[in-house]
């Protein structure tokens, strides 16, 4: 239902998922959900944070990155806790745009190898601090998201 897979399902079960297809399925409390909590990373090029302290989303310093698509360029914030899909932009970014991604200090286009695994867009690699890579879908309201912190990847 609506891109979710419900396995074994009984027939005492159907309303459940029915009223919480109604309510949303996608969405996130980002106060009171445990799975989502902050990471702090930096470039993957050059390795300098991208926390931007200026920029807060969701109570915590945003990660702040150059993005360019239609002949824009201007800054993207992104919430730092993972789980989070909370955004704010210098433009008004339409949903399903492939945003080209850059550091704001090294200037480096941050895409990686992979692909997203629900829309087949570019993934953008950064640097968890402590160890790890989080990669973001650089499609525009794709929700795609991997966390590999050495050999425990979480999606």
């Amino acid at each position: 239902m609506d891109g979710h897979y419900f396995p074994q399902v009984k027939v005492s079960i159907v309303s459940d998922i029915l009223e919480k297809a109604r309510a949303g399925l996608d969405v996130v409390k980002v106060e009171t959900d445990q799975r989502i909590f902050p990471v702090e990373v930096s470039c993957a090029r050059c390795n300098h944070s991208l926390m931007d302290s200026d920029h807060i989303i969701d109570g915590y310093p945003a990660i702040r990155i150059t993005v360019s698509f239609d002949n824009k360029h201007g800054w993207l914030a992104l919430s730092c806790l993972y789980g989070s899909y909370n955004v704010v932009s210098s433009h008004e970014i339409p949903p399903g745009t492939i945003l080209n991604i850059f550091c704001p200090h090294c200037h480096s286009e941050l895409i990686g190898g992979a692909k997203c695994g629900e829309c087949g867009a570019p993934m953008v690699p950064m640097i968890v601090k402590g160890g790890g890579v989080v990669q973001v879908c650089a499609r525009r309201g794709c929700n795609g998201h991997i966390l590999d912190l050495g050999g425990a990847t979480v999606e």
